[in-house]
């Protein structure tokens, strides 16, 4: 798989594209203002099939009604986003803008989906409605884990103990070699930040 990250809007939230050697694939977290994404999907003609979101805070899903009337395609996220996704104050939009986020269809912890065989899981901690999406040994782990942090949990519906809980029983049971995309920074891999988050030593 093809794994492009596009960062961008005033929080710089990382969107991805992921796509195999046809082209075709899926967007994770459209943000906003979504330029740079629209340029790479036209320009190398990516088939995109549908979103898949890793939590609904506002700079995640920003982009998120562009892109699904452009693409015409599906959004998945957590089935614990049913309650809450609208809601400003746990989206984190109050007093910033009047968001309600479309979601398609709704994923239960370790469901795999697709023809891409994407495993879904819940790593609740940074929000109600978290989850991360593993394909072969990437892990897109949305504000739940970042290179040498962890994500916040003063949010409504965050909590610090849950947070690193999920990371160390939901994620840490990969392969050291795993892959880890977040939503904010750069990318790193398990074994890495097993070994040297200070947040997870």
């Amino acid at each position: 798989m093809n794994i492009v990250k596009i960062s961008e809007g005033s929080m710089m939230a990382n969107c991805y594209l992921v796509f195999d050697d046809n082209k075709n694939g899926f967007l994770i977290d459209p943000v906003y203002p979504g330029g740079k994404i629209e340029n790479y999907i036209d320009t190398n003609k990516i088939n995109i099939e549908f979103i898949l979101l890793t939590h609904t805070h506002f700079d995640h899903v920003l982009g998120l009604d562009y892109f699904k009337d452009k693409l015409k395609v599906k959004v998945y996220a957590s089935e614990d986003s049913k309650n809450i996704a609208d809601d400003p104050d746990y989206n984190l939009s109050r007093g910033y803008c009047d968001l309600t986020v479309n979601i398609d269809q709704y994923l239960k912890d370790q469901e795999e989906f697709s023809k891409y065989k994407i495993k879904a899981i819940k790593t609740p901690g940074h929000s109600l409605d978290s989850m991360s999406y593993m394909i072969n040994d990437h892990i897109f782990s949305g504000d739940t884990l970042f290179n040498l942090s962890i994500g916040r949990s003063d949010f409504p519906g965050g909590n610090y103990n849950i947070l690193i809980n999920s990371i160390k029983d939901k994620l840490f049971i990969y392969d050291d070699q795993t892959k880890v995309h977040p939503g904010h920074g750069e990318s790193t891999s398990i074994g890495f930040e097993k070994n040297n988050n200070p947040f997870l030593n």
